[in-house]
């Protein structure tokens, strides 16, 4: 099997239990601070693992050019935006088919990677990202009274306008990161993927440490004076990072965003084994489709 198909399950693994550790943060942090230390203290982590590895392997680390710093500054602040955009979903009480159409990032993946880089997924993968596309709509709505002989009349909503956009965003984040990647001269992949995670997560910390020096300094402090816990959310996001940049170079991005999809049965997993919660037929029927496109995905490889 496929390296980056270990490393992207390996990174929607990490990235559950970082999630699940800023969930636990957010009420001593806030949702902002709570989502600042995803950067913050990936910094230590991510810059001792690209330290140690550079050193192991005799390599000195790669040299910045105009290229890679027009796409590693364009890729960060669209993440951010995507972040805020994401929160401010949250925000909203009747957010539902919102938070389906922000799972459109992987058609939007393919539609930017394609656009931005020429590549252009095979008829299989195409047809295994829709399918994951449905099966994400199936869970975002399992829950909800929102219905799909409704979910056309949703599209004029604030929270689909907010869902889109953040989907969009986020599609072109990891498509401009993977330029990023590609833009660096050396032949060693693990480490020009990993330096620009530990770029990245710097350039992160620093935008969005000082927007909350003036907006949100209460949450900045308590990030500070809460970093026994929060550290595990800096472990937990370098590996995640780390392993998401190298999947992204190593194969297109829109396979590997659909086949990070497996996050969500993680999660299910989780909820199911851990927590006793019984799905309903909605949550199967989307199990059973996300399982056949991340199938689909891993026979293509």
């Amino acid at each position: 099997m496929a390296t980056w198909i270990w490393v992207t399950i390996i990174a929607a693994t990490s990235q559950s239990l970082r999630t699940a550790q800023q969930k636990n943060l957010k009420q001593a942090l806030g949702d902002i601070g709570a989502s600042f230390v995803r950067f913050s203290y990936a910094i230590p982590f991510a810059w001792a693992g690209i330290s140690v590895y550079a050193y192991s392997t005799g390599q000195y680390l790669p040299a910045l050019n105009l290229v890679y710093v027009f796409w590693i500054l364009l890729a960060g602040v669209m993440q951010i935006i995507f972040t805020v955009l994401l929160v401010t979903l949250f925000s909203h009480r009747s957010f539902a088919a919102g938070t389906a159409f922000s799972k459109t990032e992987v058609l939007m993946a393919a539609i930017f990677e394609a656009l931005i880089l020429g590549y252009l997924v095979s008829f299989r993968v195409g047809f295994a990202i829709v399918l994951g596309v449905i099966a994400v709509f199936f869970l975002s709505l399992s829950k909800s009274k929102t219905s799909f002989s409704n979910l056309g009349k949703s599209f004029l909503t604030k929270e689909t306008a907010l869902g889109l956009g953040s989907g969009a965003f986020l599609g072109f984040c990891t498509v401009a990161f993977r330029a990023a990647t590609d833009s660096l001269e050396g032949s060693d992949l693990v480490l020009r993927a990993s330096f620009t995670g530990g770029v990245a997560v710097l350039f992160q910390s620093l935008i969005m440490g000082s927007w909350m020096w003036f907006k949100a300094r209460d949450q900045l402090i308590r990030t500070f004076i809460e970093w026994r816990r929060a550290y595990l959310v800096g472990l937990f996001g370098a590996v995640t990072t780390a392993c998401w940049f190298y999947a992204f170079s190593a194969n297109a991005v829109a396979p590997v965003r659909a086949l990070g999809q497996v996050e969500l049965l993680i999660a299910l997993g989780i909820s199911f084994f851990f927590f006793k919660e019984r799905p309903n037929i909605k949550e199967i029927c989307a199990v059973l489709l996300l399982a056949a496109s991340i199938l689909i995905v891993i026979l293509e490889a």
